[in-house]
């Protein structure tokens, strides 16, 4: 090594400091919008959990009726639509983007 280096000299080290800022202002909005895609994934996924246990319960009792759950916050409702078994429907508010539903018919 060098005898006289003493370490780094600030433009060394403003350089290197502005080059991992530079990556961070990069990564960090992926970063956010990938976790808030995350969490609208969980919010589907719960809903289409309810909606199995739904179907799969009116199925063995064969009685539709609406009904509702809350789960971590957000209210999942179950709604049979068209008069009975022909259609069912999930619906659930997540922040930020309103009212959103997960339905199946009887013909899919």
């Amino acid at each position: 090594m060098y005898k006289n280096t003493k370490g780094f000299s600030l433009p060394e080290t403003l350089i290197a400091f502005s080059c991992v800022l530079m990556i961070a202002s990069i990564f960090i909005p992926f970063l956010i919008h990938y976790a808030s895609q995350l969490k609208r994934l969980q919010y589907e996924v719960e809903a289409l959990k309810f909606l199995e246990e739904g179907v799969e319960k009116a199925i063995v009792s064969d009685v539709y009726v609406n009904h509702s759950k809350m789960y971590r916050g957000v209210r999942y409702d179950l709604n049979w639509k068209e008069g009975g078994n022909e259609e069912v429907c999930v619906q659930y508010h997540e922040r930020g983007t309103g009212l959103n539903e997960v339905c199946i018919s009887k013909g899919e």
